[in-house]
């Protein structure tokens, strides 16, 4: 009896190692998804901006170039990996990192809307770009890389 605990625990410990995979051995990020990402997010902030001061064409000219560069980048990236993972499926060490990316996204939102209120358009978008670059490289470079870190020492 003792046997098929062993093997249906090893068995389990397989179907998770095995769901984990996915987040474990995702290719590092190149060194410019950061400015990528901080240029995305600022673009199609501005582009509403753009539209509002009679110059329609340039605002979304500039938030389709940002859509089609970040898509380009994600179709590659998925090629490159041969996945696209669903964080529903994510080891807990993944989830958590990835709520901590989201939360501190929406802290940068409301910083960005204040500061736009203050200073005006050139500091909102200003503060959208140096805040969306530190975060995404925060995540990209410390906070995921110990989450994989965490999954691999758990599932050793």
């Amino acid at each position: 009896m003792l046997s098929v605990m062993e093997n249906t625990h090893d068995a389990l410990h397989d179907v998770e190692r095995a769901a984990a995979a996915p987040f474990v051995n995702e290719p590092v990020s190149q060194w410019w998804y950061p400015l990528l990402m901080a240029s995305f997010f600022t673009a199609m902030a501005a582009g509403p901006l753009l539209i509002s001061q009679g110059r329609g064409a340039a605002g979304m000219g500039l938030q389709a170039v940002a859509i089609i560069a970040v898509g380009a980048f994600y179709v590659a990236h998925r090629a490159k990996s041969g996945t696209s993972p669903r964080m529903r499926s994510a080891p807990d060490e993944i989830k958590r990192a990835y709520r901590w990316l989201c939360l501190a996204f929406g802290g940068s939102m409301a910083v960005s809307v204040v500061v736009w209120m203050l200073l005006g358009w050139q500091g909102g978008l200003s503060v959208i770009f140096v805040m969306t670059l530190a975060i995404t490289w925060a995540y990209e470079r410390i906070l995921y890389p110990r989450a994989v870190q965490q999954v691999r020492d758990r599932l050793a």
